[in-house]
């Protein structure tokens, strides 16, 4: 009987003990094993890639003025309408001018008899048959006479509404029977030239270095394809309020598609490197203004380097230094990786 209870004795201290060993070493089991971290990559590249600047604009005209009259009177025909094309010394609108023919007239038929006059007093003149004196007097008569109708037909063809520039009429203001005071800032007509707008923005200081005149510019409409433009002047002060530098693009506009007070998107493009190495934005780390990226080894395994950017696109950057062409750049699954982190790459995105 003893013996029997002491063999039951040492069989379950051997059960128990060999369940402690169990215990204690399935969380060794568990800790060597190394789970690979699904990640995306790209590879670093050559391609081109260029120093620009965004910002948003209203699409000006270049040439816009406000028709006014030079002279008084009651507006008798409109020839244009809103819309209508013009040239540039077209006829758009008459005034009322009877009373300017009527005086035109009278100046002619001074100007007739004074030209008789004046033709009989060389002739004696000639002959000596009057003074040096009167001879003069008469000649300035005859001058002050042609400046008369000189103004006479200037008054007559004031009374004719004519276009100063070329371009679209955009406001009609004038009405038929309306009075119009001479050089009153009542406008008849608003004139917009079409064939070429500006676009002004405004760079912040540290811009000014590399914009110059003659650089080029992308314009963005909504609903339209990009527009061409090119940077025209960059003025040469900086404006304290607000630190900013006034810069104006022009565009050419020769099918009309393109009017004044339009929004748009615009990026100045100031340097171009044809062979940059680049890389996605994504794939940057960013800490304490420091860009850094995960590259994956032969191993499949990551290590964290530290990178000198250059010039930025809206999804790229340049590397200057801290990266080889062809290198695997983790784009995706950052999160969870750490340094010598084990990874299984999934896909590899082209950009």
């Amino acid at each position: 009987m003893n013996k029997l209870l002491l063999l039951a004795a040492t069989l379950s201290s051997a059960l128990v003990l060999t369940g402690c060993n169990q215990a204690q070493s399935s969380p060794n089991t568990t800790s060597a094993e190394t789970i690979a971290i699904p990640v995306e990559i790209a590879l670093a590249r050559h391609g081109e890639i260029s120093s620009s600047y965004r910002t948003t604009t209203t699409l000006t005209a270049r040439a816009e003025t406000e028709v006014i009259s030079k002279t008084t009177g009651i507006v008798q025909r409109i020839l244009v309408e809103e819309g209508d094309q013009v040239e540039a010394g077209q006829l758009l609108a008459v005034l009322d001018n009877e009373r300017q023919q009527f005086l035109l007239a009278r100046e002619q038929a001074e100007l007739s008899r004074m030209a008789g006059e004046w033709q009989r007093m060389q002739e004696m003149y000639q002959r000596q048959l009057v003074s040096t004196e009167v001879y003069e007097k008469l000649r300035w008569q005859m001058d002050a006479t042609k400046a008369a109708v000189d103004l006479a037909e200037l008054a007559v063809r004031e009374t004719e509404i004519r276009a100063p520039i070329a371009g679209v009429v955009s406001r009609r203001y004038a009405k038929t029977g309306q009075l119009i005071n001479q050089y009153a800032s009542q406008s008849l007509f608003h004139l917009v030239s079409n064939a070429e707008l500006e676009a002004v923005v405004h760079l912040p200081e540290q811009q000014i270095a590399q914009a110059k005149a003659g650089q080029a510019g992308v314009l963005t409409m909504a609903g339209l394809a990009p527009v061409q433009a090119q940077l025209s002047r960059v003025a040469p002060v900086v404006d304290a309020s607000s630190g900013t530098v006034r810069a104006t693009l022009l565009l050419d506009n020769p099918a009309g598609q393109l009017r004044p007070g339009m929004f748009a998107q615009v990026e100045l493009h100031f340097d171009v490197k044809p062979d940059a190495l680049l890389l996605p934005k994504r794939a940057l780390m960013m800490a304490d203004n420091t860009a850094s990226v995960f590259v994956v080894d032969a191993k499949g395994q990551v290590s964290r380097q530290t990178l000198h950017l250059g010039y930025q696109s809206e999804t790229t950057v340049e590397v200057l230094s801290g990266l080889e062409a062809g290198a695997q750049v983790v784009v995706a699954g950052h999160a969870a990786l750490k340094e010598q982190s084990l990874v299984q790459v999934v896909s590899t995105r082209q950009f």
